[in-house]
């Protein structure tokens, strides 16, 4: 048995939402994880009062819509267990649509998480490549202004994106970027999207069936842009 200190004793998930689960939200998706890992009969650590709650910590919440093969959640347990053991005995409670992929004790906190990575694939008519290199000039300027959500203002988010490429896929355009996923400075990609909307006029159709677009978060990455573990 591996000795660890109890206080200390986090294991974390990566996971992946996809498919018809990218359409709940991050108040359910706790509440699904609650009764999972309840079901799997882990070793959790519980709080102490009249509600006691298993301890659950979730990385950069995802938008409603947006798929994702990189989740991470960090669970606190009250003694060991094989993180492989752990692995499966939460995936039989679960669809194959959410699915745990690896799990291990890390030596990373949350706040160690700067950027994150995603596909952005846009389906719309008229796709050429001088529509690409027009949503690359538009991504690469000096600013990239949007007006968020409850706000006269807007905001220059160039800063939050540290890398943007897109490139014509068939009768898609694909646009493989990096986001900045620091909780002082998340940058939402449906952001990016609006950006392009205003810039480019893309997506502007009120045929959703013409003209749509999917998001996947890819992977995450340290400061130093190595992967974060």
């Amino acid at each position: 048995m591996v000795q660890v200190n109890p206080t200390k004793l986090f294991l974390r998930f990566r996971f992946k939402k996809q498919g018809s689960l990218q359409y709940i939200s991050h108040l359910d998706l706790v509440r699904t994880m609650h009764k999972v890992i309840v079901r799997a009969k882990l070793p959790l650590w519980y709080t102490e009062g009249f509600n006691p709650k298993p301890k659950m910590i979730f990385a950069a919440p995802l938008s409603i819509g947006t798929e994702s093969v990189c989740e991470f959640m960090d669970i606190r347990m009250k003694e060991y267990i094989d993180p492989a053991e752990a692995m499966a005995r939460i995936n039989a409670n679960m669809t194959g649509e959410m699915q745990i992929t690896e799990a291990y004790y890390p030596d990373t906190k949350f706040t160690d998480l700067k950027w994150m990575s995603y596909r952005i694939t846009i389906h719309t008519d008229g796709i050429n490549e001088e529509l690409v290199s027009d949503i690359n000039d538009a991504l690469s300027a000096p600013v990239v202004e949007v007006q968020k959500k409850n706000s006269d203002k807007t905001t220059d988010i160039r800063p939050l994106i540290k890398s943007a490429d897109a490139v014509l896929s068939g009768n898609r355009i694909a646009i493989n970027t990096v986001l900045s996923s620091d909780p002082s400075a998340f940058l939402n990609p449906e952001y990016v999207i609006k950006a392009l909307r205003d810039k480019c006029g893309i997506l502007s159709s009120p045929d959703l069936t013409s003209e749509y677009y999917d998001i996947m978060r890819l992977n995450a990455y340290c400061e130093d842009m190595t992967e974060f573990k």
